[in-house]
């Protein structure tokens, strides 16, 4: 039966435990995830460590993108970006490198060191990653920043590449795509796969609205091969899961294996928590060329998500071609999409899938000091912990798996970003996402800020709800005048912090595969696959060209 308990493609990892990193796919290649958009600016230089320990635990490999700009004021009331000067730049890129190589040895964690290439902005922003290091190259434009890493093992990856021509949007017409194996199509900026997608672009309304001729299928239209990421250019916490991240299929955890993946297009992105997702034809990875003497050929693709998969999607030059649609569960007795008694009969041991998410709270135009919190507590099954997946947004949050039993957790919800100049402003929850094994009639039991939950397995399969904490939100708005007894309930509900468990489903649901046939023609077609989740996260698997020998 699809749906009874099997071991997962997934396993819990931690800090320098190289060896239970990644998820293993029957390709014989092992998937490693990480955020390729790290930007660490000169006055964040001091961060470096902590940004490094975070990524040990929640990210396979480490890369950073070194951000050599800083604002300069050109007027009483106009400031700007510019490069910063020559002496502290190589001062602190000598810091960034020195570092990374002696954790790297002492911890066995694969690292690479970058910077961040704009030039006069007429060929789009590039990060540009070392296998081991080199001298940071600033020419005007990307021609002469590939000529300069000729013969070293050097590339440039384009990111939010949809900007408009000449103004930090991708030129295809100067593309090089051995220097460039890859691009990232979604970050905080929001999507560069086309002019007009179902994921918006709209984050840094000061760059201009994206276009088509500078998209990432602009480039698939052109002949152009490359791979497809996401990563997060969000500035200020490194591999936060809203922003996006890549993944790479790597023969084995070594720097040689996953830049051997990087450079021959074996790479992945998702939206936000982890999908994994590999695509092959006649044995050819994700990423390959090839041609081929067969009339029809199969594209397998296989996704191990974190949420229901709702469809594969199939795409041809860029076009959508082909879907495969993922059923919901039937209905159960409670006429709800996913109720357990649709899909489990009694004392039967399901392994599952789902998402527990904190946040929200009081107004910080009313509650100014009301601007984050930390919740700290447990999960508990009468099964046993499968995996866990931080979904986070700080620094703070963090997991133990205790007796395969129980995780103990720290997460911290947040209503304000930091003080940094890029970051975001947008309220932050925290949360996990849990993969258990249990008995579909038994609970699952959640402490957490003083109270305590029990949820019925069968009712984390029916549907998702609510655990609101109205009690200390009605002290805090009593404390600020209103009264305790009102005809309706917005004046606490609105400020309460609250506790989403979002619908869970079982494995079938997740980890999904399913194989597109096409027929090959004599002139090239690229043909990538998009996993979309029934919550609308979205991941991207590199193309296939084929051709017709």
């Amino acid at each position: 039966m699809a749906n009874e308990a099997t071991e997962s493609k997934y396993r819990p990892i931690g800090p320098h435990r190289v060896e239970v990193r990644g998820h293993a796919d029957e390709s014989g290649y092992t998937s490693f995830i990480t955020d390729l958009h790290l930007n660490l600016h000169p006055g964040q230089i001091d961060e470096l460590e902590r940004w490094f320990e975070l990524c040990e635990r929640v990210s396979d490999f480490f890369t950073l993108a070194y951000y050599p700009y800083h604002v300069v004021k050109v007027s009483d009331s106009f400031s700007t970006e510019a490069e910063i000067d020559p002496e502290p730049m190589r001062e602190q890129w000598g810091r960034i490198c020195d570092f990374l190589r002696n954790r790297e040895e002492s911890d066995g964690f694969v690292s690479l060191p970058g910077f961040e290439w704009q030039g006069t902005g007429e060929d789009g922003d590039h990060n540009v990653y070392f296998k081991t290091g080199g001298d940071i190259e600033l020419p005007v434009r990307y021609q002469q920043l590939v000529e300069d890493y000729r013969g070293q093992d050097v590339i440039g990856i384009p990111h939010h590449l949809a900007y408009s021509l000449g103004n930090r949007g991708k030129n295809w017409a100067t593309h090089d795509e051995t220097f460039s194996p890859f691009v990232e199509t979604f970050s905080h900026h929001g999507s560069s796969e086309r002019g007009e997608t179902s994921i918006p672009m709209e984050r840094h309304i000061h760059m201009g609205p994206r276009v088509d001729e500078t998209s990432v299928v602009a480039g698939i239209k052109r002949g152009y091969h490359f791979g497809i990421i996401c990563s997060g250019d969000n500035h200020e916490v490194p591999a936060m899961v809203r922003y996006g991240r890549a993944g790479v299929w790597a023969a084995d955890y070594s720097k040689d294996a996953i830049w051997d993946a990087l450079v021959s297009r074996r790479v992945y992105g998702f939206t936000g928590p982890r999908v994994d997702v590999y695509a092959e034809a006649e044995g050819h990875p994700l990423g390959s060329v090839f041609s081929t003497a067969s009339d029809e050929v199969a594209i397998d693709v296989r996704a191990a998500a974190a949420s229901k998969v709702e469809r594969i999607e199939l795409y041809r030059d860029g076009d959508l071609a082909d879907v495969h649609v993922v059923p919901w569960p039937e209905l159960g007795a409670a006429g709800t999409p996913g109720a357990a008694d649709a899909v489990a009969s009694a004392g039967a041991t399901m392994r599952f899938k789902f998402r527990v998410e904190f946040g929200w709270g009081p107004n910080v135009k009313y509650f100014p000091e009301a601007t984050s919190k930390l919740w700290q507590g447990s999960l508990e099954t009468e099964g046993r912990v499968v995996s866990v997946e931080p979904v986070f947004s700080s620094f703070e949050n963090r997991f133990e798996v205790v007796g395969k039993r129980r995780v103990e957790f720290t997460a911290k919800s947040q209503k304000t970003s930091g003080t940094h100049w890029m970051g975001d402003s947008a309220m932050r929850t925290e949360g996990f996402v849990f993969e258990l094994e249990a008995p579909v009639d038994g609970d699952v039991r959640l402490s957490v800020s003083g109270r305590d939950f029990a949820w019925p397995v069968r009712k984390i399969l029916a549907g998702s709800f609510l655990e609101v904490f109205e009690d200390e939100a009605k002290r805090l708005v009593e404390q600020a005048g209103h009264p305790a007894e009102f005809y309706r309930s917005d004046a606490w509900y609105h400020n309460a912090y609250k506790l989403k468990v979002h619908q869970g489903f079982l494995a079938d649901q997740y980890e999904v595969a399913t194989s597109f046939s096409v027929r090959p023609e004599a002139r090239e077609h690229s043909w990538f696959a998009k996993v979309v989740q029934a919550d609308g996260q979205t991941a991207w698997a590199s193309p296939i060209w084929i051709t017709k020998e």
